[in-house]
């Protein structure tokens, strides 16, 4: 929630807590998220914040998505996204749930057994030929083909990968088909298109990422040779 959501005067109660009484904000190592206050979900009125959060996904279901990009789903309960997906999908089987969940892949396979219809993977840190050989086999040869269903994103805002950093264009025209044709579904983000490249030094984070900055791109400006699609 934001630090101005109207929860945080009526229920401070379902928020975690400094020692000093202050609500504290969100943290995914080691990333620190000010702007963003976490639902405590171990409060011991769990059940109206369950309702709560249920009524938040029906009041946008009912005006049009469809569609819900859950993020970092494993830092909150997997028996609460099996209880809301399963009374979401009884009332509206359209709805999809995408998890974009990077972390253990204990938890990744239990949130796609909870009910999330699509997964985010590791195929963003998968490079090398053996690397995409042993991961795909995984995916598609054992237990989890039955349950787990992959989006391949080639990059995301969070992650730049080294091999982007400096393969060049042939780098990026080269993952962009692996994971068009090695997942049932596959994601891109703002200039993947041009190619953007440029990381902090030593991270494998972007320079000029659009989380800090609104970055305005001419998509048809003359003499690039760096556009893959063109428009």
């Amino acid at each position: 929630m934001s630090p101005d959501h109207p929860w945080v005067k009526e229920h401070p109660e379902w928020f975690y807590k400094r020692p000093d009484g202050t609500i504290k904000c969100h943290e995914n190592p080691p990333f620190k998220y000010e702007d963003i206050y976490p639902l405590n979900f171990d409060v011991p009125d769990y059940e109206k914040l369950y309702q709560a959060l249920l009524g938040v996904f029906l009041f946008w279901i009912e005006h049009g998505v469809k569609i819900f990009r859950v993020d970092n789903p494993h830092t909150k309960p997997v028996p609460f996204w099996s209880w809301i997906i399963r009374e979401i999908q009884n009332a509206h089987p359209e709805v999809i749930f995408l998890g974009e969940a990077f972390t253990r892949p204990k938890i990744m396979k239990a949130l796609s057994k909870a009910g999330f219809n699509q997964s985010y993977t590791y195929f963003i840190w998968r490079n090398s030929k053996q690397e995409l050989i042993d991961y795909l086999t995984e995916l598609a040869q054992t237990e989890m083909r039955h349950y787990f269903r992959p989006n391949f994103f080639v990059s995301t805002p969070d992650v730049l990968p080294q091999v982007l950093q400096h393969g060049g264009r042939p780098a990026f025209k080269m993952r962009l088909a692996l994971a068009a044709t090695l997942s049932p579904s596959y994601g891109i983000i703002n200039g993947y298109e041009l190619c953007e490249n440029q990381a902090v030094a030593g991270t494998d984070e972007y320079l000029h990422s659009e989380k800090y900055e609104i970055k305005i791109r001419d998509w048809n400006r003359a003499g690039t040779s760096r556009i893959i699609f063109p428009r």
